[in-house]
This record gives structure tokens, C-alpha cells and sequence, in this order.
């Protein structure tokens, strides 16, 4: 029950901050807090918190409606669980992202943006192109949005639906694509196929993220360091640069695929 407690406590708290104290002075916290949520909510995603899958699957869906993320979070789930499956081989849509942004200048800086990358893979999901997104999903999260959209204006408080959505965004476009870039980039010629690091702030031990791509189905709780020695927390900042700014950095190696156990 750690995860489910953990994420009770964050998701109730992220409203009460934004309510009770002034924009200004809660917004990196309501970021921070953003961010948790969505590495909890990533355990979810993985099948991880509850036995059936379906449970978990509703848990991101009312997730993706009542923290205003209209359906996209659903595009993330369906995304993200292809990514594990053909990690940095041509069928990862990290791959999909990198030929359709690399080699264009500044338009493939805005574009690796993780806002602009969802939005694009949220309109290919619209026109069908991703079958591993579930569409009826998607309009499940949308309209709940819509309700709780409507439900803060009928509380009075409409300001929170503008400020809900600048944390989404700032959330997306900063912390979560410096993520994206420390994970799976690295120079040229890097054997490996996705990286460690320590932080500054604790993530939920993603940052372990070697033994989340061996072992996808370990609770964050148990994922352990497995190189003695990750990258330093700067990495989390100067990796995107280098990956995005100066193009040294490229996606790294497919995974090798593990044999199975002869029956």
C-alpha cells in the first residue's frame, strides 16, 4: 500500500497548496509535486500497484481527467509501455521522435519539447495511427476534465483550472524533458542502452532507471543502483542541452534481448 498512500497524500496535497497559499510561492513546489505524481502514477501504468491491470488502468484514467491532462496521459501510457518493449530500436517512439527532430536547428529544440511530442503523438492517437492507445480512454479522461473544469467554476474557483494547467506544461516542458534526455541519450558509440543518475530531489528511485528497464515490474521501492558509478545529478540538467542544443548526444543502444529458459 506504500504507492497507493503516497499517491492519496500527494494528490490531495497539489490542490490544497494551489487553494491556500499565492501562485507565486507554490509554483515550484506544485511542480515538484506534479512531477511525483507522475513517476506514481507511472508505477500504475506498469501494472505494478494492483493485481489486475484494469485497476490500474482506471487509476491513470481518472488521473489523466481530474489533474487536467485531457487524454494525453493515456497517450503516455500506450507510448511509454511501446517504449519498453522495442527500447530504442526503431519501433520505440523515442526513435520516432528522433528521426522527425534531428538535424532540424532550432525547430528540432522546440520540437523534442516532451509538450510538443505529446501533442503529436495525441494526434496520430486521434487518427488511429497508435493502435496501442486506447481512443475510448482518451475520451474517458477528456470528459472528466471537462466535469472537473466545470466543478471548479461552480466552487468559485476558476483560477485554479489557469494555474492546473501552467504547472502541467511547465511540468512537461522542463523537468520531464530533462528526464527524457539523461535516460536514453548518451555520446555516440555508448554501449549501453539507458543510464543512471543521482538527484538532487528524491524521484521515486526512477532515476535507477537500468534496473526499471531490466526489471519493469519491480516496484520503485526495491530498484537498486546497478552501476557503481551513476551520473552525477548535473547530468539531469546538461544532458538536454547536449542532446538537444548541440546535437552530440544521441539515442543509445536497443537492448539486448535477454534468451529465454529452454521448457
Amino acid at each position: 500500500m506504500i504507492t497507493p498512500s503516497m499517491l492519496l497524500v500527494l494528490g490531495a496535497g497539489y490542490p490544497l497548496l494551489l487553494l491556500r497559499a499565492p501562485f507565486w510561492l507554490v509554483f515550484a513546489p506544485c511542480v515538484i509535486v506534479v512531477h511525483r505524481i507522475g513517476v506514481l502514477l507511472h508505477e500504475y501504468i506498469h501494472g505494478i500497484p494492483f493485481r489486475r491491470y484494469r485497476r490500474n488502468h482506471n487509476v491513470v484514467t481518472f488521473f489523466d481527467g481530474v489533474m487536467l491532462m485531457w487524454g494525453t496521459l493515456e497517450v503516455f501510457r500506450g507510448t511509454h509501455l511501446t517504449h519498453h518493449r522495442w527500447l530504442n530500436t526503431d519501433l520505440d517512439p523515442a526513435r520516432e521522435s528522433e528521426r522527425r527532430t534531428r538535424g532540424q536547428g532550432w525547430i528540432a529544440t522546440l520540437a523534442a519539447l516532451e509538450a510538443l511530442q505529446a501533442l503529436a503523438y495525441l494526434r496520430d492517437a486521434l487518427a488511429g495511427q497508435k493502435p496501442y492507445v486506447q481512443r475510448l480512454r482518451m475520451l474517458s479522461a477528456f470528459l472528466l476534465s471537462v466535469a472537473v473544469v466545470l466543478l471548479w467554476v461552480r466552487a468559485g474557483h476558476s483560477e485554479m483550472i489557469w494555474k492546473m494547467l501552467a504547472v502541467n506544461l511547465f511540468t512537461t516542458l522542463v523537468p520531464i524533458s530533462f528526464r527524457g534526455a539523461v535516460e536514453h541519450y548518451s555520446h555516440s558509440g555508448d554501449p549501453g542502452s539507458t543510464n543512471e543518475y543521482s538527484v538532487c530531489l528524491p524521484l521515486f528511485h526512477l532515476n535507477r532507471h537500468i534496473h526499471h528497464h531490466q526489471e519493469p515490474h519491480v516496484p520503485w521501492y526495491l530498484l537498486e543502483f546497478k552501476t557503481e558509478k551513476p551520473l552525477s545529478h548535473w547530468h539531469y540538467f546538461t544532458h538536454w542541452f547536449r542532446v538537444y542544443v548541440t546535437q552530440e548526444f544521441v539515442l543509445m543502444q536497443p537492448e539486448p534481448r535477454r534468451s529465454r529458459p529452454a521448457k
